[in-house]
């Protein structure tokens, strides 16, 4: 059934209050998804506002996003249609903190660079470093399983969670998992709803674990003429019994875009490979001294960053590519195989790029076998599209034969139009299908927008 978008839209006045339903051209713009535009955009206030909203949709007939620091909006296909966009920005209260038990609970529109502040007071933090930390929000982060470098030794989302509240597509709230970290109650719901980016209901409350905050930290990071360089440290760093929080190789673009006031040298060619430390002073200085001497017997030049230097140092990597001048046209690729094959990809992505005359900026999780590849056309390329279509398409085929796969993080809606931003679903999918359609049988929740449009 069509939906009644004005009907819809006095309905969630009564909920919210005018002030917090919006159907302006200015705001719905700003809120479209791939180049679809919401008819509404609402802003609850509370997890059972929350519910409200989802049960008017659901009665309504109209498709819904959740909108948490809109960092991860860029991912996956366009919607089939948008009603409504569910904005939780004001969703941002801590609901409780353990300190003594290092968990804490928070609702979802909580941004996780505030979280980690607030923590920081008891000495303790949550080991997840997404891209855009200060926006990217603990509903988000869960939805799309989000990591970063420190993956290597802390793994993603999916390692942190004890449990979640939700709102279903028809409105029931439910709750998953629990609030201590021992909590054997029975199925392990929360795995159901990690990176189910919005398609089987709004998540409304995470429950996470923390750390104890480290004494130390330092970074050692190499610059090295070839790329050959670097790997070998990878290599030896990874057979060794070193144990770095975070190691990333960075092309010399990625290189370049770094702040200057961290003395990296990025001369034609150069590559660059970052190591981060956590743990006791002693263990710290030990391990500083070893990969020191690592990097310089592989050709490279080190350079040491201790405490808050260090931890500036992993705020710029992990957003380097953020760093990059706005470009409607880029492409961003998150691309996933097996650790040993993850420098041939970063090559092959290069010549990939100068086949079809692309700018590449690349960054890699190099103990994790993941790497960020943005791609760009020329500004006097004819058909710019093209060439990157035909890129992304040739990397994916061969990230695919390696036994991996290519995801879409960002890129225009003409891009999206012409490649899918999953690829070819595995072997699980019949069991996603199923799993969707008993949760939101009407498609409402975010539709068309997961893996072969679920």
């Amino acid at each position: 059934m069509s939906c009644d978008v004005a009907s819809l839209q006095r309905h969630l006045e009564e909920i919210l209050g005018a002030e917090h339903v919006a159907s302006d051209p200015g705001s719905t713009a700003r809120f479209s998804v791939d180049g679809v535009v919401p008819a509404l955009i609402v802003r609850p206030g509370t997890q059972d506002e929350v519910a409200q909203v989802v049960s008017a949709c659901a009665a309504a007939g109209a498709a819904l996003v959740p909108w948490g620091g809109g960092t991860g909006m860029g991912m996956g296909n366009p919607p089939e249609h948008l009603e409504v966009v569910v904005r939780l920005d004001r969703l941002d209260r801590i609901v409780e903190f353990d300190a003594d038990n290092l968990c804490v609970t928070v609702e979802a529109g909580m941004p996780l660079g505030r979280l980690q502040e607030m923590v920081a007071g008891s000495q303790e933090l949550l080991p997840l470093d997404p891209p855009d930390s200060d926006k990217v929000t603990l509903g988000g982060l869960v939805a799309a399983n989000q990591s970063g470098p420190r993956r290597l030794l802390h793994g993603t989302a999916r390692d942190w969670v004890l449990g979640m509240r939700l709102v279903l597509p028809n409105g029931e709230r439910i709750r998953c998992g629990g609030r201590v970290i021992k909590n054997v109650s029975g199925y392990d719901m929360n795995k159901l709803f990690i990176r189910s980016f919005g398609t089987l209901g709004i998540i409304t409350e995470v429950t996470v674990k923390l750390l104890p905050m480290p004494v130390a930290t330092a970074t050692v990071i190499g610059v090295f003429p070839e790329l050959s360089g670097a790997v070998a440290v990878v290599e030896k760093v990874l057979a060794s019994f070193l144990l770095p929080e975070a190691m990333d190789l960075l092309d010399q673009a990625a290189l370049k875009l770094l702040p200057p006031a961290l003395g990296l040298q990025a001369s034609a060619g150069n590559f660059a490979l970052a190591i981060g430390l956590a743990g006791s002073q002693e263990t710290v200085d030990r391990q500083l001294r070893d990969l020191e001497a690592l990097v310089s017997g592989g050709g490279g030049s080190p350079s040491t960053f201790r405490e808050m230097d260090a931890k500036k140092v992993w705020a710029a990597i992990t957003n380097v590519l953020e760093m990059a001048p706005p470009d409607p046209t880029r492409v961003v690729c998150k691309v996933a195989v097996p650790i040993g094959r993850i420098a041939g990809l970063m090559t092959s992505a290069r010549v990939r790029a100068a086949e079809q005359d692309l700018a590449a900026t690349m960054i890699a999780h190099a103990g994790s076998g993941v790497l960020r590849a943005a791609l760009s056309p020329a500004p006097a390329s004819p058909d710019g599209l093209s060439g990157t279509v035909s890129a992304v398409e040739a990397l994916r085929k061969e990230a695919v034969a390696l036994g991996g796969s290519l995801v879409i993080q960002e890129a225009p809606p003409g891009f999206k139009a012409r490649v899918d931003a999953w690829g070819r679903p595995g072997s699980g999918f019949a069991t996603m299908r199923r799993i969707k359609a008993e949760f939101d049988p009407r498609g409402l929740c975010s539709p068309g927008r997961f893996l072969s449009g679920i």
